[in-house]
C-alpha cells in the first residue's frame, strides 16, 4: 500500500535527519542522570534506615519521583511530537516535495495517513523502549516498581498521538512554526484544565468543572494524563490523597471506557479533516 510506504520513508527521514540519533543521546543522559538521582536516594534511605527509619518512606518517594520524571518525558514528548508533526506536510509543500510526487498515482489522503503511521510508531516506540528502560534501571537499584507501567506508557502514548493528529491537521494549511506554537499551547491548556478540575472538585465549582470538562473533550491528551499517572501511583498514595481537601497533584480514578472510545473517534475525525484539508489545498 502507499502510505505504508509514505510511513517507512517517514521513519527513514528520521533517521537521515539524525533526530533518532540526537534523542538517543540525549534519552541516555537523562536516563543515566535519573539512575543516579534514585541511587543517592536508595544510598540515603537505606542509611536512614538502619538509623531506625521505615521504608514505607522510601517507596512513597520513589513514586513521586517516578510520577515527576513521567511528568517530564511527557512534556518533552508533547514538544517533541508536535515539532514533529508541524512540518509533516507544510514542509512537504514548502520545499517543492509535494508538488513533485503528487502527480504520480499518489493520493493525498495516503500522504497524511503514513505521514501519521510514521510518525506514531516512532513515538510509540521511543515511549515503550524508554519507559521499560527506565522502569528496569528503577527496579534494579530500589526494587520499586509502579503498579502498572504498561498501562502508563499506553497512556503517555495515546496523548502522543493526539498531538500528532492536531499537529498533521494544522501542518495541511499553515505552517510549521505556527503549528508547533499552538500544539504545545493546546497541550499546556489541558494539561492546566486537569489541576484546575481537581481544585474546583474540591470546592465544588461546577461552572469550572464544567469548562475543564469541555477543554477535555476538545482536546483530550489531558484526560489522557491523568491516566498515566493514575496507573503510575500506588495504592497508599491515593488512599491519602483521598484524606486531602485539596490535591491537584494525584489522581484518584483513571479516564472512563467512554472518554477513551471518545479519544479513538477525535483522533479518527482530526485525520479525516486532515484529509480533507489537504486536498482542497494548492500545492
Amino acid at each position: 500500500m502507499q502510505l505504508l510506504i509514505i510511513a517507512r520513508l517517514t521513519l527513514l527521514e528520521l533517521v537521515r535527519r539524525r533526530v533518532v540519533a540526537a534523542v538517543g543521546v540525549l534519552t541516555a543522559v537523562c536516563i543515566g542522570l535519573t539512575g543516579w538521582a534514585f541511587f543517592r536516594l536508595h544510598e540515603y534511605s537505606l542509611a536512614h534506615a538502619s538509623a531506625g527509619g521505615g521504608g514505607g518512606e522510601e517507596a512513597m518517594a520513589n513514586a513521586m519521583q517516578v510520577i515527576l520524571l513521567a511528568h517530564m518525558f511527557g512534556m518533552v514528548l508533547a514538544v517533541g511530537g508536535a515539532f514533529l508533526a508541524a512540518p509533516a506536510i507544510a514542509g512537504d509543500v514548502e520545499s517543492g516535495i509535494a508538488l513533485a510526487i503528487l502527480p504520480r498515482p499518489l493520493r493525498r489522503r495516503d500522504i497524511v495517513i503514513g505521514r501519521f503511521l510514521g510518525l506514531a510508531v516512532a513515538v510509540c516506540a521511543y515511549v515503550f523502549i524508554t519507559g521499560t528502560l527506565e522502569f528496569t534501571l528503577i527496579h534494579t537499584i530500589t526494587g520499586y516498581a509502579p503498579p502498572h507501567p504498561a498501562a502508563a506508557l499506553a497512556y503517555i502514548c495515546s496523548g502522543a498521538v493526539v498531538l500528532l493528529a492536531l499537529g498533521i491537521a494544522g501542518s495541511t494549511r499553515f505552517s510549521p512554526i505556527a503549528v508547533g506554537i499552538v500544539c504545545v499551547a493546546l497541550y499546556g491548556v489541558a494539561w492546566i484544565a486537569q489541576v484546575a478540575d481537581a481544585v474546583a472538585t474540591a470546592y465544588h465549582n461546577g461552572a469550572i468543572r464544567t469548562a475543564c470538562t469541555i477543554i477535555s473533550l476538545i482536546v483530550p491528551s489531558g484526560g489522557l494524563w491523568r491516566g498515566a499517572i493514575f496507573s503510575l501511583e500506588p495504592t497508599l498514595m491515593v488512599a491519602a490523597s483521598a484524606q486531602l481537601t485539596v490535591d491537584p497533584i494525584t489522581v484518584t480514578s483513571p479516564p472512563t471506557p467512554a472518554y477513551l472510545i471518545w479519544t479513538a473517534l477525535w483522533v479518527a475525525c482530526v485525520l479525516v479533516v486532515s484529509i480533507a484539508s489537504f486536498e482542497r489545498r494548492d500545492v
